[in-house]
């Protein structure tokens, strides 16, 4: 056997073994669509021992679990702009008046992101 049939036999050695492997292996379960809402809130700067965080895990939890993930994003980045903004203001995290200034500000950004302009499909007829 030369040496090129040797390395193409450990090749094909090689390959066969992976498919054996990979085919009875357990499948791998999805992550589940709160691990998937913690992900998104630490990439937001959002973290757990934070105000907002639980608004940002519980909102984007629920859009994951309708299958939207662009307003599970959305929502995450909804709760860090409104802690922001209450930053601003100059406000202490774990205040009264910082936690009423959260709850105002997700409040008003979260409608002004499910705020649409009505869509007419038809044209209006005037007489």
């Amino acid at each position: 056997m030369t040496r090129n049939q040797l390395n193409a036999g450990f090749a094909l050695g090689s390959t066969l073994l992976v498919a054996a492997i990979a085919a009875f292996a357990p499948p791998i379960p999805p992550a589940s669509a709160q691990s998937q809402a913690e992900r998104i809130c630490r990439e937001q700067g959002l973290k757990p021992s934070s105000e907002g965080y639980e608004y940002c895990l519980s909102q984007a939890t629920r859009a994951l679990e309708w299958g939207k993930p662009e307003i599970a994003y959305t929502m995450a980045r909804v709760t860090a702009d409104a802690r922001d903004a209450c930053r601003d203001y100059g406000l202490v995290p774990a205040t009264s008046g910082y936690k009423a200034c959260m709850d105002r500000e997700t409040h008003a950004r979260r409608l002004l992101v499910f705020t649409d302009e009505p869509q007419y499909d038809k044209e209006i007829a005037t007489q």
